[in-house]
């Protein structure tokens, strides 16, 4: 009797469990929450904060978390909680119907919806097919770079690495399906022992392991930040990286939006300056969630809205076209269609266009992709070899252009500090190689880092100022020959600009007064006519 009653209870059990399913939550409210605007720091950290107002991005009501109060008592119900977005102010829940329908009933509770996704488990299938896997036929260089060389030289990313912009001020988010092996493979070894991989996290079952599930992310990863010389260099190979999984490989729900939009969240709360995204929604496995393509217009799809919130709080978000340019759908999918988005399509290493690459416009009229990048085939890690090879689809033409812009954006905050994502985006754009005449498959074209570089009148970008005093009291002094005046900023470690002023010399030197800056590390950066130099240095307390 003991026995059958024990078998009973657990078929009862696995019966209910089978019976549960996955909603969207869409609460009418914030009222209530115990977080305040006026006290950032219990939600975004310290780099996330210094982020924002360095932009001048004023902190308001979407930064305020979910009301926690509102998640314990759908939990009280029995259902699972699994991720919440506070820029769209939803829970994400497994529960059966009962829970659900209770869930429903609750006052602050606007509508739920049901997203499928926990009990259907179809054969995997490849998402993100790798089209056109060829070796490409022009000539690949013998550099540090590789087989990489001809996604890196098409951009001219490699003059800013030579002018010391590697991305090592950057901290960027992949969201992705996961990262199988990046945790052993060789591209990653410099990551790894330089500790530049700061966190994981994995939105589809709320655990912190990411390293298995797909390749896809770690070929994407390896696009930016691999750093194996004469193998294999990345396009901003000293960056700092989130890797976050949000992808469930063997099916295709709305759900996984929601999973993108919690991730987009991490990024940017953990303080991220880029977020990079190779997905793309168009159809799901349920019909009744599916798009069409007048569903692409920047402002329908919860990724897109998420993504285009994510460049307003202060992050760059590239995402890669998709790869419909020769299917039935042919456009670009979500969130690529983000007005805030850049949207990145594929040219072959001769720069014509892929034809797998998805084409714009949006269905509002905008012109998309925004930039292109070598993606037909390129070179990328190979999770399941532990090796290196070709690839083709924007999933690694959308990363390469991350790995550049984060070597781009480093330069451009030279001469911009608080420049923000838009700004960064348009400046790109307008000195890409199509500028002139942007289109819908190959938008504004490839962007050239010497270009960028030359457009903002900087050179010798790498010299560098020797300070004394350094540690720093009352003032430092520098000397610069033949240089009758300088523009000075100081910024804390964190790139909050801190002091700014024109100082003159005599006979080539200059005294800066430091008596009123708060003791810490700081950084300075001196602009002359043609030359920016920096250094950092440390203030003490002042002398008394």
């Amino acid at each position: 009797m003991k026995k059958f009653l024990f078998t009973f209870t657990l078929l009862l059990s696995l019966i209910t469990a089978m019976a549960q399913d996955r909603y969207i939550i869409f609460l009418k409210d914030k009222a209530n929450s115990p977080f305040r605007i006026s006290n950032p720091s219990e939600y975004l950290s310290a780099r996330a904060i210094a982020r924002k107002t360095r932009m001048n991005i004023p902190i308001d009501s979407l930064d305020i978390p979910v009301n926690p109060a509102y998640v314990a008592a759908f939990k009280n119900t029995g259902a699972i909680v699994l991720n919440k977005s506070k820029w769209l102010n939803t829970v994400t829940i497994q529960a059966d119907t009962a829970q659900a329908i209770a869930i429903g009933n609750l006052s602050y509770v606007k509508r739920y919806k049901k997203v499928f996704g926990t009990n259907v488990h179809k054969t995997s299938i490849n998402k993100f097919p790798e089209e056109n896997i060829v070796n490409p036929s022009n000539k690949i260089d013998s550099s540090k770079y590789g087989n990489a060389w001809n996604q890196t030289k098409m951009l001219n990313a490699d003059f800013l690495h030579q002018s010391g912009l590697t991305g090592s001020t950057m901290q960027i988010a992949i969201i992705d399906a996961g990262f199988r092996n990046t945790n052993t493979h060789s591209a990653f070894d410099s990551l790894r022992i330089k500790n530049q991989i700061i966190g994981t996290w994995n939105f589809t079952d709320n655990t912190s392991f990411v390293y298995d599930y797909s390749n896809h992310g770690t070929s994407v990863l390896s696009c930016i930040g691999a750093n194996v010389p004469d193998t294999m260099i990345g396009m901003a190979p000293d960056a700092k990286f989130y890797l976050l999984k949000t992808e469930e490989e063997a099916t295709e729900y709305i759900v996984e939006e929601y999973n993108w939009a919690a991730a987009a969240e991490y990024a940017d709360s953990a303080g991220a300056d880029i977020i990079n995204s190779s997905l793309g929604y168009t159809e799901y496995d349920a019909a009744s969630q599916s798009y069409t393509y007048a569903d692409m217009n920047g402002s329908t799809a919860p990724i897109t809205i998420a993504a285009d919130i994510a460049v307003d709080k202060g992050v760059l978000v590239v995402n890669s076209a998709g790869n419909s340019g020769s299917g039935a759908w042919f456009y670009i999918g979500a969130p690529a269609d983000g007005k805030n988005v850049l949207s990145v399509g594929a040219v072959d290493p001769t720069k014509i266009i892929a034809g797998f690459s998805s084409n714009g416009p949006t269905a509002d009229g905008r012109t998309k992709p925004d930039v292109v990048a070598q993606g037909g085939p390129a070179w990328i890690a190979k999770a399941n070899t532990g090796g290196f090879g070709f690839g083709s689809g924007t999933s690694f033409s959308g990363p390469i252009i991350t790995g550049f812009s984060a070597c781009a954006f480093e330069l451009f905050k030279i001469q911009y500090p608080g420049a923000n994502p838009l700004q960064f985006k348009a400046w790109m754009k307008e000195h890409a190689d199509n500028s002139f005449n942007p289109n819908n498959q190959y938008g504004w074209g490839l962007p050239n880092g010497r270009k960028l570089f030359d457009v903002l009148g900087i050179n010798n970008l790498n010299k560098k100022i020797t300070l004394y005093p350094n540690p720093v009291n009352d003032f430092c002094q520098f000397n610069l020959d033949n240089t009758p005046s300088a523009q000075i900023a100081v910024y804390t470690s964190t790139g909050v600009l801190t002091y700014q002023t024109i100082l003159y010399s005599e006979n080539g030197n200059f005294k800066l007064e430091t008596a009123n800056i708060n003791p810490g590390l700081y950084v300075i950066r001196v602009q002359t006519e043609h030359t920016v130099y920096s250094m950092t240095f440390l203030k003490t307390n002042s002398e008394k």
